[in-house]
């Protein structure tokens, strides 16, 4: 039977990730919207300082034993000096069947 010679494998270290310093105020998410069965609310850093917000909402259902989650509500706003800015482009309204 023939040797196989065995391969090496270097040991790769992982690379140090810097989190995104840009974020919003807790305070500040909650006096922009509310829902009703409010879970949570995520905002996320696109790009500068533009940020996609999503809030969160429990849903119960009769007959389930566990809740589900659903997004109720989300915006794409511009956070600038303390005051959150909603940019979100409005849903074209479909025209009548004739």
């Amino acid at each position: 039977m023939p040797a196989t010679k065995k391969k090496s494998f270097r040991k790769v270290e992982p690379e140090a990730v810097t989190p995104i310093g840009k974020t919003i105020p807790e305070e500040t998410l909650m006096e922009f919207a509310s829902v009703p069965y409010f879970y949570k609310v995520d905002a996320i850093n696109v790009t500068g300082n533009k940020f996609r917000l999503n809030y969160w909402s429990k849903v119960i259902n009769e007959g389930r034993l566990i809740a589900s989650f659903r997004i109720a509500k989300s915006f794409y706003v511009e956070y600038e000096g303390g005051v959150i800015f909603d940019c979100t482009i409005p849903p074209k309204e479909k025209p009548a069947n004739k």
